[in-house]
């Protein structure tokens, strides 16, 4: 008997969560004549179960279906398609739930990354889904266009579209700096908590929590133009403007300006290579003159040449002093490399 009312219960609230997404509790617990508890701890293995999402706390929780949330959707891309009426009017009231800074986190990531698939793909369609689970959303952008890494290599004449990550991480790195800032993938990916690119065979992905970079080739090298995947833990705190207090400060006029960076040296190397050579050094310090600070972080790094770092330490800054150039996470080789190339300026 227990059981099967046990059954009955939480068919009853997979069937009432749509119409009564903020009182299910109470619902339940009056067509069962039981308590609140018993109701909770019903909804808890639904939600251990993957069957229901819960958003909010306290008097704010909201459940819903999976399967409610979950959507995919393809769209011509054409001249007048405007990426804020595909958000209004196919996903916004889905996240309305969420607290206000995972909600600003999501519909940043959304406008601004479809945004670069509408002026810069060069495609004919996107698909885009959202996959809900009880900790997280996933938002990812798929688009046919020519693909984010090839046309950055065309554009800047980078020789191999493996290097492409490092200045994509710098930020300040656009195709058409006439109309755009190169921001958008800068601040999205430090934002969500994974974010996640795909094209051209390689794998571009920021793991925030890790506050670690990976890029990796794929299989996926005949896949056209590019993937975007972006994802955030329904209860993350992190908000965007403390984001933005990391890299932003005001200038003269008391405007906020995007005028420090944090480059992960790691990028620097490929696979074959090791972090000696002047020329893996002015990979880093291509575009770092738009700076008034830049942070280089040597985490995972053993070694440095003479040469990589008389590149960054001695000749940028001759060339370029107003950069003020920083260091963290530096081993004891590193950090005598560093020292003795400064102490011979």
């Amino acid at each position: 008997m227990v059981k099967s009312q046990a059954k009955e219960i939480r068919a009853y609230l997979l069937k009432k969560i749509p119409v009564h997404p903020k009182n299910i509790v109470a619902k339940a617990a009056k067509a069962f004549a039981c308590s609140r508890t018993t109701v909770h701890r019903h909804l808890s293995r639904l939600l251990r179960d993957g069957e229901i999402i819960k958003t909010g706390t306290t008097r704010q929780i909201i459940y819903f279906l999976k399967t409610e949330k979950n959507k995919k959707i393809l769209i011509p891309l054409e001249p007048s398609l405007k990426e804020y009426e595909i958000w209004k009017e196919n996903f916004s009231q889905d996240f309305e739930s969420l607290p206000k800074n995972v909600q600003d986190i999501c519909e940043y990531g959304f406008l601004k990354m479809l945004n670069n698939v509408i002026n810069h793909s060069e495609g004919t369609g996107v698909i885009i889904k959202t996959k809900w689970s009880p900790e997280s959303i996933n938002i990812s952008i798929q688009d046919d266009g020519v693909g984010i890494f090839h046309k950055i290599q065309k554009s800047l004449c980078i020789k191999d579209v493996r290097e492409i990550a490092l200045h994509l991480s710098k930020g300040k790195l656009t195709t058409d700096p006439e109309n755009h800032f190169g921001e958008s993938i800068f601040f999205a990916s430090r934002f969500f908590d994974d974010f996640h690119i795909i094209s051209s065979g390689i794998s571009y992905i920021r793991k925030n929590l890790d506050e670690d970079w990976f890029v990796e080739t794929t299989k996926y090298k005949n896949l056209p133009g590019t993937g975007l995947i972006m994802r955030i833990a329904l209860g993350s705190t992190r908000t965007i403007q403390e984001v933005y207090a990391d890299y932003q400060h005001k200038n003269s006029e008391g405007i906020l300006k995007f005028d420090k960076t944090h480059i992960t040296v790691m990028l620097s190397k490929l696979p074959e290579e090791g972090y000696v050579s002047r020329y893996q050094a002015r990979r880093i310090c291509l575009g770092l003159e738009k700076f008034k600070s830049v942070v280089l972080d040597f985490k995972n790094i053993s070694t440095i040449g003479h040469g990589f770092v008389d590149e960054i330490f001695r000749v940028f800054q001759l060339k370029y002093p107003k950069t003020k150039i920083t260091f963290t996470n530096t081993n004891d080789d590193v950090q005598f490399m560093i020292n003795n190339s400064l102490s011979q300026e």
